[in-house]
């Protein structure tokens, strides 16, 4: 019975003195790894930096609201870098102790961490891209051909669109749901291409062509309150101005609405302005 009882604890413990420097490696390892995402960390902060992406990631609507939370580019690359070098030198602190559940578990995450990251720095980089492509769309492409306010408009669509196609490339490239995500994608340009189609047949094919020029001409931008115009054989201020209709107040205080397809066909001149 004794001999027994020894050799089971001579057993155990000859177990945990062979476990020791696997135990010790772990450790020199998880230090090693702490040491290694610090400083890598530290330099793709500085790199940012140097490179201003803090800047055009504030000018983002998102990266402006990460910002003012305390969350810069830098600042969040640091966080990413530091998260993949810490979880890659946990697994291979465990990878030593050759426990096969953690090693099962240990696997996985290695085959979808390079996933996870690629969505990340690609969603993050996307919103400076996507912004500066709004940008040059609405400077180089909008703004000569077309009035502010419309101008504003068709950059702030084309903006939101190129986020929505920011979304769903991350989350394809994260293979989160794949087969959903393709679903929806589907869905919501389908429904952004029926929309613009009757949009289109609501201006031109029901009679509104007229108006529709209106919203693009960049003559009506002249025509604010304010200003005094002969038109149709009136004159007085333009009072107020809508999308369609101008309304003048002429001299004897009677009240002209006119409409602004017809006040830009047939012309109009200036005469003062406040």
């Amino acid at each position: 019975m004794e001999y027994e009882i020894f050799e089971i604890f001579k057993s155990l413990l000859e177990n945990i003195i062979s476990f020791i420097p696997n135990v010790l490696l772990s450790i020199g390892i998880l230090i090693v790894g702490y040491l290694v995402g610090k400083i890598t960390a530290k330099a793709v902060t500085e790199i940012s930096k140097m490179i201003k992406l803090d800047e055009s990631f504030k000018n983002s609507i998102l990266g402006e609201q990460f910002t003012k939370a305390g969350f810069p580019l830098s600042h969040l690359l640091n966080i990413l870098t530091r998260l993949v070098i810490y979880t890659l030198t946990i697994l291979a602190a465990l990878s030593v102790l050759n426990v096969p559940f953690l090693d099962q578990l240990g696997m996985s995450i290695v085959l979808y961490l390079p996933k996870f990251t690629a969505a990340v720095i690609i969603f993050l980089l996307g919103i400076i891209l996507t912004e500066w492509l709004s940008d040059m769309f609405e400077k180089f492409v909008l703004i000569e051909t077309v009035p502010k306010r419309i101008s504003m408009m068709l950059s702030a669509g084309f903006k939101y669109f190129f986020y929505l196609v920011l979304i769903f490339i991350v989350f394809e490239i994260a293979d989160i749901a794949p087969s959903v995500i393709a679903s929806i994608a589907q869905a919501v340009f389908l429904a952004v291409a029926v929309s613009v189609g009757f949009t289109f047949v609501l201006l031109i094919g029901l009679g509104l062509k007229d108006e529709a020029i209106l919203l693009v001409s960049k003559e009506s931008d002249f025509i604010k309150p304010g200003i005094y115009i002969e038109a149709n054989g009136i004159r007085g201020k333009i009072r107020n101005v809508t999308t369609f209709l101008i309304e003048i107040v002429d001299d004897s205080g009677v009240v002209h609405i006119i409409p602004k397809r017809k006040l830009l066909k047939d012309g109009f001149k200036v005469f003062e302005s406040e």
